[in-house]
Formats: C-alpha cells, structure tokens, sequence
C-alpha cells in the first residue's frame, strides 16, 4: 500500500474518474461523497491551504482508499464526549475551546452523508495507511472528527480499533437518524404499507387538491430555466419557517445550493419539482435521484398559499408516486426525525460520528 497526501484542491478534479470508480465498489455509494459534491462544497466552504486529503494505493496502482479531510480550528466543549459543533454555522457555546481538528470534506450542515471511501476487499490495509499517514505526514491536529457516517460504513469500527490501539481517546455515538421508505413495486402496494389514518389523510389531500382547480407538477428540467427555479424554490423555502429562512440568509447557502443544483443537472441527477395550482407555485421538493435512490435534500412551501389544502404533503405523495414509477428502490428523507417522515412510512437508518483525540 502507498499513500499519497494532496493540498491542492485539483485534486476533486485529477482524481475524479478513479474516485467515482472507487466510490462505486464502496460499501456505501452515495451522491454526497461523489467528487463533484465534495469539490462544490470546497468552493464555497472549504478554508484555504486547509485540504489534507489521503489517497491509498495497492501495489499495482489502483486507488483503494480515500480519505477527504480538511484541517480547521473549531469550537467546541473538550469536556464533552461528543461535543456539540457546527462547521458552517458555528454557534457560541458555554465553555468552548477552539481546538484544531480534522473533518471530512463536506462539512456538518449540507452532507447528510459522509465518509472514508475504501474499497471493502482492500480495508483493513487501507485504514492501517490512513492512520499511518495521519501520524506521520499530517502534523498539527488535536481531533480527529469524522460526521455523518452512515450506518453501513465500516469506518467507524475500524479507525477506532486502530486508535484505541494508538492510546489515543475514542468516543463514538449516533449523531442523527435518516428515515428512509423502501419502495414497491407499486403506488397501491406503497400506500397499503402506511397505516389506516395516514392513508386517509393523503389519498384526502391528493383528492382535495385535484378537486381545487388545474393542478400541475412543474419539474426544473431546462439549464436555461434553472437560475428562475432555483430564486423560486429559495423563496418558497424562506418562506416555510424561520429557521429555514435564517439559513438561506447565509449568501453562501445560495451559492451551494446553485453549485450542486447545476452540478446535479449536467448529471442527471437533479429533482426540483414544484406543486402549483393555476400559475401559482406553493410548494417545492430539491431531490436528487442517485443510484436507485430518492434523496430528499430540502423543501419549501408557502404558508399563506391554498389554506386548508395542504400544498407541502400533497407535494411530497407525488415525489413518492414518482419515484415508484420511475422504478426507484428506496425514497430517503435524509437527516431529521420530523414526524411527517414516519407519517410516510419511513424507517430510521442510523448516522454515527466518531472522535478521535490525541494529546
């Protein structure tokens, strides 16, 4: 095994079609670690001169192991086990510290997913060279603080083995849920899955709805109509809560949000959909659709538009409906364990983080 540090931020692009491929053997594919994702996200968030990412090759040269990370001071509180911290939006918190850590690239509030990628015949070759690497090119670091890593990932047990075998202080826990439908083959066999209420209440609101006046799914399918859909679906999602809008206000939201939306589209894996009734918009869904699989990325309605007929929900049991005719075999609400998820028949899968400290 050989590994290989790179700084320079080239490297989404240099590696990108060996990444993918290595990606595709992974143990869990998924959009949010693609190099396209990874790289917008260092456009917009990514500190200067602050990449640390480690590429492992076998003896004959295939790339077998990534490990994106990014070297940044945040703060947290060091007495916790699992201390509370933002990346992008650092919130002031009693008794913090600033401490220089190591993240994985795609941060800890727009990747719902995260992770080494590593190739499962080569593994435990290749975290013994991530760890290696760590200690011996990559100096300067207290945590070692990995989010988002799915439940499936293999990551988790094996770098805090090999730390623990270090001495060094291991805390690991589940840091979110992600509530996810399994699909079948059919819209009828979907919604006999959910309960007798729930049920109810949806083939209702799709009912009443259509019984309102034309109503249509617009879908953002044209690059030159993009830039409109995108100013649309910020509005509608300012509009939906406070929280929401607190978030977009951050100008360097919009700008991600338009980095991956045309990333996605050149792709073909962009799903922004809007519900409107006549030519009024009042609801949007910003999916993506990646290997089998409906991920739910952000929504947005607005509140004032059609009282009483429930835009949002009504919206959501199309893109289910969707996704089912399009043959998708999962439909994943991403993080979060808002209720109307489980109202939708999702079932949580687990998200962990692990930190690794030293010193």
């Amino acid at each position: 095994m050989k590994a290989e540090l790179y700084t320079d931020p080239a490297a989404f692009d240099t590696l990108r079609a060996e990444w993918a491929d290595l990606l595709a053997r992974s143990t869990f594919d998924t959009l949010f670690l693609r190099p396209e994702w990874l790289g917008a996200w260092w456009q917009v968030f990514g500190p200067e001169g602050a990449l640390r990412l480690i590429a492992v090759r076998d003896d004959a040269g295939r790339l077998v192991g990534l490990a994106p990370l990014f070297l940044a001071e945040v703060a947290a509180d060091a007495s916790a086990p699992l201390p509370a911290m933002s990346f992008e939006r650092p919130r002031p918190e009693h008794g913090a510290a600033r401490l220089p850590a190591l993240l994985l690239v795609g941060g800890t509030e727009v990747s719902d997913y995260l992770d080494c990628i590593v190739d499962p015949a080569q593994a435990p070759a290749v975290y013994e060279a991530i760890v290696a690497t760590l200690e011996q090119q990559v100096p300067g670091w207290a945590w070692l603080d990995l989010h988002g890593l799915p439940e499936a990932s293999p990551t988790p047990g094996a770098l805090a083995g090999l730390a623990r075998d270090r001495g060094l202080a291991v805390a690991l826990g589940q840091e979110d849920v992600c509530p996810v439908v399994a699909l079948p083959e059919t819209w009828e066999a979907y919604l006999a899955t959910l309960g007798k209420k729930q049920r109810h209440e949806l083939r209702r609101k799709m009912r009443n709805i259509a019984q309102a006046g034309p109503v249509r799914l617009v879908e953002a399918r044209d690059p030159a109509e993009l830039e409109g859909h995108l100013q649309t679906f910020i509005a509608l999602h300012e509009a939906s809560t406070p929280d929401k809008a607190d978030f977009m206000r951050d100008p360097r939201m919009r700008r991600f949000f338009g980095l991956v939306a045309r990333m996605a589209l050149e792709n073909g894996w962009l799903d922004l959909s809007f519900l409107a009734l006549g030519d009024e918009l009042a609801a949007t869904m910003f999916c993506f659709r990646y290997r089998g699989a409906e991920l739910v990325y952000n929504s947005g309605f607005n509140p004032q538009a059609w009282p009483g007929l429930s835009p949002g929900i009504v919206l959501l049991g199309r893109c289910i409906q969707r996704a089912i005719e399009a043959g998708l075999r999962e439909f994943d609400f991403l993080q979060g364990d808002e209720r109307y998820k489980y109202d939708f028949g999702a079932r949580d899968r687990a998200v962990q983080r692990l930190l690794i400290r030293r010193g």
